[in-house]
């Protein structure tokens, strides 16, 4: 059972080594995307992203499926206490993802060669990434499986460290390998997180054979719901090439990079809760895994709306910081981004609580649901609007995506969500509508920073209440009625 004392804090814990880690892999992505905007022409930076997200689909392909299926079912058996199944399962899952990440890398390369017509030098830094990415993903999720939070946050933040150094290396050389820093950061986190394990591996076991059957479906049911996920996420970059111009896309590429800041915390958060929650459903604590799912989801609507109104108002002066100011008329695609990328942050922890027990079929079909929707809306609105109907299909699809699994977690386990999401959405629409209206009166910087200042003052008083009752929860103090958790 976990322990209802000892649980929050060890979770805050190992939250905050998480978004430690988290905060250094995507500010390498935002730091690699700017030296590379700014040493570029945003068409040669739009291919950069493009091959970056060719990558990335790929190991949502299988390595995503295998790193799920490490952080279930390695600490579900942890939980019943069966070190020999541990064992069995995680020789299982690492000799797959293995040979995926070869696999994948070399498919990678093949499809970015006959897209994109590169050159040889630029298929081995396609495949390169794409190799070390898919080991880099189940070794990370293998980490977290074993319990080896800390060790993780120090992998990732070396690496971090490697790949930006690489990358101001490659820029000032004016060498175009602009792929090769964050593959010599994957790599090199992938062979330390193997060495790490190697002694805990050598004392387990051995003689288990896993349900192959079970971890099969599990890792199919996964890859389905990844990729039509956050595979969507991606692939719209890649559609983004198909209704837009060249510039369009670099604004696509860098507005993409640009939002994942906006996932360290439920990120983070989501690392941590699945094998948390995988622990506590193998060990049959039902109520433990509900508790958490309430406090932080509350915490995600909460603390991340105020966030995103500062950012959605600011999108112009972000997007020229990024790219210097080729890059501002990228805003709407920004704004669009960033509201779907809330959508999509808020469901974290319901998620989890599903996918991590025996409800693991609804976020898949939620994913399904949400990509079919969203590839729909991108058919319709593309060919009028370029990248911006894109962007507006992304929106529309992360909606389906994120509504299924939060509205069955919300009537499974009775939770009191209704008004914490209404006053959250409307802060935020509220500020992508006010947003809107700015870029019609042609406000200057001055302008859009006082009102990004007072548009999330704003909306930190509308979930004041929600606020308080975190504050509360987290301190132990009973809630008293009318709270924020009223509808």
């Amino acid at each position: 059972m976990v322990d209802g004392k000892t649980a929050p804090a060890r979770l805050a814990r190992s939250g905050a080594a998480s978004l430690a880690a988290l905060v250094a892999l995507g500010l390498t992505r935002v730091i690699h995307g700017t030296l590379v905007a700014r040493a570029t022409d945003p068409e040669t930076y739009g291919l950069v992203v493009s091959l970056v997200a060719v990558s990335t689909l790929a190991s949502l392909l299988l390595p995503a499926g295998l790193a799920s299926a490490a952080s279930r079912f390695i600490p579900f058996q942890q939980g019943r206490g069966d070190q020999e199944a541990v064992g069995g399962v995680d020789r299982l899952l690492s000799r797959l993802g293995l040979v995926s990440a070869v696999v994948l890398g070399g498919g990678a390369g093949a499809i970015a060669a006959f897209v994109y017509d590169l050159g040889a030098r630029d298929v081995a830094q396609v495949v390169l990434l794409c190799v070390t990415f898919c080991a880099y993903t189940v070794q990370k999720a293998t980490l977290y499986a074993f319990g080896e939070v800390a060790h993780y946050a120090k992998l990732e933040l070396a690496s971090s460290v490697i790949a930006i150094g690489a990358t101001v290396v490659v820029v000032l050389a004016g060498v175009p390998f602009y792929l090769l820093p964050l593959a010599l950061g994957y790599g090199l986190f992938g062979l330390a997180g193997w060495w790490r394990l190697r002694k805990t591996r050598s004392q387990t076991p051995r003689g288990y054979v896993p349900d192959r059957r079970e971890i099969g479906v599990y890792v199919a049911l996964a890859v389905v719901g990844t990729v039509c996920a956050s595979g969507f996420l991606q692939g719209t970059q890649l559609l983004a090439g198909l209704f837009a111009s060249k510039t369009a896309v670099a604004y696509f590429g860098a507005s993409v990079v640009l939002v994942s800041p906006f996932y360290f915390l439920p990120r983070a958060l989501g690392m941590v809760l699945f094998p948390t929650m995988a622990r506590a459903h193998g060990a049959g604590d039902v109520e433990g895994v509900r508790r958490q799912a309430d406090v932080s989801t509350r915490a995600l609507l909460a603390v991340l709306a105020p966030l995103f109104v500062g950012a959605i108002l600011l999108a112009p002066e972000v997007l020229t910081i990024f790219g210097s100011g080729r890059y501002a008329d990228g805003a709407p695609i920004l704004r669009l981004m960033l509201a779907g990328t809330y959508l999509a942050v808020i469901p974290v922890a319901a998620v989890n609580s599903l996918s991590s027990g025996a409800h693991v079929r609804v976020p898949v079909l939620s994913s399904v649901a949400g990509a079919t929707t969203g590839l729909i809306s991108v058919a319709v609105l593309a060919p009028l609007f370029g990248a911006t109907g894109v962007a507006a299909g992304y929106v529309l699809g992360t909606a389906i995506t994120a509504g299924g699994p939060l509205i069955i977690a919300w009537r499974l386990q009775r939770m009191s969500w209704l008004g914490p999401v209404l006053r959250a959405l409307s802060v935020v629409g509220s500020a992508l509508a006010f947003a809107t209206l700015l870029d019609h009166l042609e406000t200057g910087v001055p302008v859009d920073v006082a009102a990004a200042l007072l548009g999330a003052l704003i909306g930190a008083s509308v979930l004041a209440g929600d606020l308080c009752t975190l504050w509360r929860d987290g301190r132990g103090t009973p809630a008293t009625p009318g709270s924020g958790d009223a509808a």
